[in-house]
């Protein structure tokens, strides 16, 4: 990665408010979709589940994010109003991977996963996820 790519947290993410390039607020961050295949060395980041102003959840696919800044998501006004629906390899982070117990493939460690980390690809839109935050150990503090 270069240094300087933009990374978040998807703990900051959850909840926050989407806007189009007007300014104009889309809904809030419910989840992050990831596509977790062994074929790739980092998981890709396909997109955000939006929940709308009208309750419903949609779709933001990553390459209509323009910014992530500030406690708030731009995009680029572009939003396919389908329900969204998951397929086959998705992964919700938020719903999926936070708080659950994993084990580590080099120490074969039990771990809880406490956050992830995605960070922007340079010079393009798509993002991965390239960090784990875990704490060590069964339960109570590490």
């Amino acid at each position: 990665m270069a240094a300087g790519a933009p990374r978040v947290f998807v703990s900051h993410l959850s909840g926050i408010a989407v806007f189009d390039p007007n300014g104009d607020q889309v809904g809030r961050v419910r989840d992050i979709v990831a596509l977790l295949t062994e074929r790739r060395r980092l998981p890709a980041v396909l997109g955000l589940v939006v929940e709308l102003i009208s309750r419903r959840r949609v779709f933001l696919p990553m390459t209509r994010v323009t910014g992530v800044e500030s406690g708030q998501v731009i995009t680029t006004g572009v939003v396919n109003m389908r329900r969204f629906e998951r397929r086959p390899n998705e992964h919700l982070v938020l719903g999926e991977l936070l708080d659950r117990r994993v084990t580590l493939v080099e120490t074969d460690e039990q771990v809880t996963v406490l956050d992830v980390g995605l960070q922007q690809l340079p010079a393009r839109r798509d993002w991965e996820i390239d960090r784990l935050f875990v704490r060590k150990g069964r339960g109570g503090r590490a």
